[in-house]
């Protein structure tokens, strides 16, 4: 195996306690339009539990401060990117405040039908690799201020060039020239000058829902707590989570981007980024798979050349 070995899944431990009473009471005293409405458990992530709400609505709670934090920054910049890139991003339509028994605002937002994209094989994934393109284009749009930015995400590579060497340094011995060697080219490309750019800023495979019971098949994106303004190939990164090979220079084709560009080998650094920050996730965690799959393709490639 050139994969790292998998550990136990890092998941942060949860600040509050959610379940469905919980819930049940926080709709009924502050929603209580959807007091009716069936409410189910969904999933839970780093920083929210979230639970379906009837057929179209979902609920998001954090699970701890950061889900907090988060979630108040996509209160305040939503509204702009709206805006700013005319996609619908699935405003929240209704923010719930903190009770006596929950120490934290909730969001009610339409609900996404589809299935998560790491449950997809990459193969599978090529499929959407078009329309996922298309939207982090679409995205990608000028912002009107220099904020929200990110010390972790669409910012010059210089800023995390030392926490990544050391990642690289963790690596297994056989990986480490070759990810060096990527990570290098990366630094080397120069900074972005274009204006900052609207960012999702965490695309990765699990934040991606597709849809394929329409006749066309439909890709969006859900959490955007990472949400930021810079350089594009933060985002661009990701195709390399999501694809095989040559679904990934489909996706730089259809975007615009050529092979081998600055932008294109910045995008390739945060590839590897994205990849060693997941890759010791469980052995069963989808995005922990996801993220060994990725240093697989991108090691090869940079043997290859």
């Amino acid at each position: 195996m050139s994969q790292p070995p998998a550990k136990k899944s890092v998941m942060p431990d949860a600040e509050v306690s959610i379940d469905l009473e919980l819930v049940r009471e926080l709709i009924t005293a502050q929603a209580p339009q959807w007091a009716h409405e069936a409410i189910t458990y969904l999933a839970t992530g780093w920083d929210n539990e979230v639970y379906r709400l009837g057929e179209t609505l979902l609920v998001r709670l954090p699970r701890r401060q950061m889900g907090e934090d988060t979630g108040a920054k996509e209160r305040r910049w939503f509204p702009q990117l709206a805006e700013d890139c005319g996609v619908d991003i699935g405003l929240a339509i209704f923010e719930g405040q903190p009770t006596s028994s929950y120490p934290f605002t909730f969001s009610i937002c339409p609900y996404v039908p589809g299935v998560s994209a790491a449950q997809l094989t990459r193969q599978d994934r090529d499929q959407y690799a078009d329309q996922f393109s298309n939207l982090l284009k679409a995205i990608h749009q000028p912002s009107r201020t220099p904020e929200p930015r990110s010390e972790f995400r669409g910012c010059a590579l210089s800023l995390v060039d030392a926490r990544t060497r050391e990642q690289i340094a963790s690596l297994k011995s056989s990986m480490q020239p070759a990810a060096l060697a990527i990570w290098q080219q990366a630094v080397e490309a120069g900074e972005y000058q274009g204006a900052p750019a609207w960012l999702h800023g965490d695309p990765h495979p699990h934040n991606t829902v597709v849809d394929d019971r329409s006749p066309h098949l439909s890709v969006s994106l859900v959490d955007y707590g990472d949400l930021c303004v810079g350089d594009p190939a933060s985002d661009l990164g990701m195709f390399w989570m999501h694809f095989t090979p040559a679904g990934i220079s489909r996706a730089f084709e259809n975007y615009g981007i050529s092979i081998g560009s600055p932008t294109w080998i910045r995008a390739r650094g945060w590839g590897l980024r994205y990849a060693m920050l997941t890759a010791n996730l469980g052995a069963e965690d989808l995005l922990g798979i996801v993220g060994r799959e990725t240093l697989d393709v991108l090691v090869a490639e940079s043997n290859a050349q």
